[in-house]
């Protein structure tokens, strides 16, 4: 359907394009209003080196840990990976209210093996808790996967908690999203449809006889004269020169035959 179409279309259906703004801004509000504001907690935690590590002579040493951050990347994106599973996802989900969620993602603005977690929620206590629950996985993760290894403490990858929000910040994400999507769903699919009604409306319609003679009208060919016109002949009384020229030359035809006709009687 082309847009002047349906522009034409709104055009003709403006009552219903009225009535459909106000049905987008009624539920648009509705919606941002049972929504309401969220909550959003974060916090970041650093997977740390081991506190031991072994030179190339089998020797222990108690080198600063710190050194060591860039060797731990891999062990930082396993735990991301097993925390953002569909297994962790769904007890998530389960444990807390709909519309909390949550995100796990390495912190890629420096080098350092640091993950971030940012906690979504409709209350700011549900907030706090489900953060702190993410985070307190971090550990359990990291000795899941070193248990097999039978490494002494102080050779195994551990995590320390970086930040983490006591008191969330509001957040009116979620119900900017939620009030755009309600507009764009609900007004476009209106438009459509006062369009098509239109297009419906107007196929069913019979035409009038009025409309059938206008058209006739408007669409019959115009009148062509079979005489030849003279381009000097005045328009006698104002009348149509296509009408006045015929009348002109057959008069001079009449002329000529009634000399013809003399001269051969004077012959």
């Amino acid at each position: 359907m082309e847009m002047r179409v349906v522009w034409r279309a709104l055009r003709r259906r403006w009552y219903l394009v009225l009535a459909l703004a106000v049905l987008t801004v009624g539920a648009t509000f509705l919606v941002a209003q049972r929504t309401g504001e969220t909550y959003e907690a974060t916090g970041t935690v650093l997977v740390f080196p081991p506190l031991q590590a072994q030179d190339p002579t089998g020797a222990m040493t108690q080198d600063n840990p710190y050194l060591a951050l860039g060797g731990v990347s891999q062990a930082r994106d396993v735990v991301v990976r097993a925390l953002t599973s569909k297994k962790v996802a769904d007890t998530f989900g389960e444990t807390y209210p709909t519309g909390t969620t949550f995100e796990i993602t390495p912190d890629f603005t420096n080098s350092a093996p640091i993950i971030v977690f940012t906690v979504e929620a409709p209350a700011p206590d549900v907030a706090v808790e489900a953060l702190g629950t993410l985070t307190d996985r971090v550990p359990v993760e990291l000795e899941k996967m070193q248990s097999e290894l039978d490494l002494p403490a102080g050779q195994q990858v551990t995590s320390v908690v970086l930040t983490r929000d006591e008191v969330p910040a509001t957040t009116r994400k979620a119900m900017i999203r939620a009030a755009l999507m309600t507009m764009a769903a609900i007004g476009g699919l209106g438009l459509l449809l006062i369009a098509l009604v239109d297009g419906w409306l107007i196929g069913r319609r019979s035409p009038s006889p009025e409309d059938l003679v206008a058209e006739d009208v408007a669409g019959a060919p115009a009148p062509v004269s079979l005489h030849p016109v003279h381009v000097d002949a005045p328009v006698a009384d104002g009348r149509d020169p296509d009408r006045a020229a015929p009348v002109e030359v057959t008069a001079r035809l009449l002329k000529r035959r009634g000399r013809r006709d003399q001269r051969g009687e004077a012959s």
